[in-house]
């Protein structure tokens, strides 16, 4: 995409050409031929701006590149206003003609969705509209098609709860969880609001994760690692070997499955934590979004106080899983 610059106006009589010159009062700028106004227009007006500079050319012989090098815009501007001026004046004010689909019309569309509801593969429904794979591809990414989503059952993962999901309901993509995470009410992804009010006031141990369909989540591999952590006992020993965590929002079996994952995403710090999306994180959580770091570091603290951490980890691994000799 092209980048428009927009001319400068500075107030006062500036010179283009020893005989041509321009002035900004208040909002209007005004074209001098000597001391004589030859053009006038309102500063916001860009098209009346191009007419006054194609002008300024063709009449009154400014070369190009001092007109350019007067308003601050690269040089191919005005020799596309130039170029343009053949047309006539009204040409410069007339609404721009948008390019149109060229193989992905409105009928394609469709055609190309109802294969996709049917449960077809996209490349087979590209061959059958004689179109690019990666046309179609490009689309879906765009969210012009919606793939379906391949509905798979999830078990059961100690207390964790799922969530109940339709048959019906559809997976969310990264671009709409984005919007919505930004209209927030109570800051960024914190969708759920009367958890946190309960919590606020005292009336929460610790909010119930429930997972939900998602689509494109960031560092989703690394729930395939979900299962080993548990059989090595990860929050098996936790209440009993660290310091308890004051009710609140966050529980402790979240806190240690959120470090976890954090480790196997490769964030080597907790200030990584800072430059990811907290409602992407979430999603591995079954939580609305991560932690601040802040408050992550304060939770950690206050579990690991009095060398805590270290009798957690003495118990971390269950008797009847031996580590293989080195």
């Amino acid at each position: 995409m092209p980048q428009l610059h927009l001319p400068l106006f500075p107030n006062g009589a500036t010179e283009i050409t020893q005989t041509l010159s321009f002035s900004k009062l208040e909002q209007t700028v005004t074209y001098f031929h000597c001391d004589m106004p030859i053009f006038t227009h309102e500063q916001s007006d860009r098209a009346s701006f191009l007419v006054a500079a194609a002008q300024l050319h063709v009449t009154c012989g400014a070369k190009q590149a001092a007109v350019a090098r007067a308003f601050g815009v690269p040089q191919i501007t005005i020799k596309r206003a130039v170029k343009f001026r053949a047309a006539g004046a009204p040409a410069f004010y007339a609404p721009r003609v948008g390019r149109s689909a060229v193989i992905l019309t409105e009928s394609v569309l469709e055609q190309a969705q109802s294969q996709l509801d049917e449960g077809s593969e996209p490349r087979m429904v590209a061959d059958l509209l004689g179109i690019k794979f990666d046309t179609l591809s490009k689309a879906i990414r765009a969210v012009r098609l919606r793939k379906p989503v391949k509905k798979d059952t999830l078990p059961d993962i100690q207390d964790i709860a799922f969530s109940d999901v339709s048959s019906n309901s559809s997976a969310s993509s990264k671009s709409e969880r984005s919007s919505q995470d930004a209209q927030a009410l109570m800051g960024r992804a914190t969708s759920n609001v009367p958890a946190r009010v309960a919590a606020s006031l005292g009336e929460l141990t610790a909010v119930t994760p429930q997972f939900q369909k998602a689509l494109d989540v960031p560092y989703g591999g690394v729930l395939f690692a979900l299962p080993a952590l548990l059989a090595l006992g990860l929050l098996e020993c936790s209440e009993d070997s660290l310091n308890k965590l004051p009710d609140g929002y966050y529980g402790l079996d979240s806190l240690l499955l959120l470090l976890s994952l954090m480790a196997l995403g490769r964030l080597d710090t907790i200030e990584a934590l800072r430059y990811t999306a907290p409602g992407e994180w979430s999603k591995l959580l079954g939580l609305d979004r991560a932690p601040e770091v802040r408050t992550l570091r304060a939770k950690i603290q206050h579990l690991s106080a009095n060398g805590q951490a270290a009798k957690w980890s003495t118990k971390l691994y269950p008797s009847e899983l031996k580590m293989p000799d080195r």
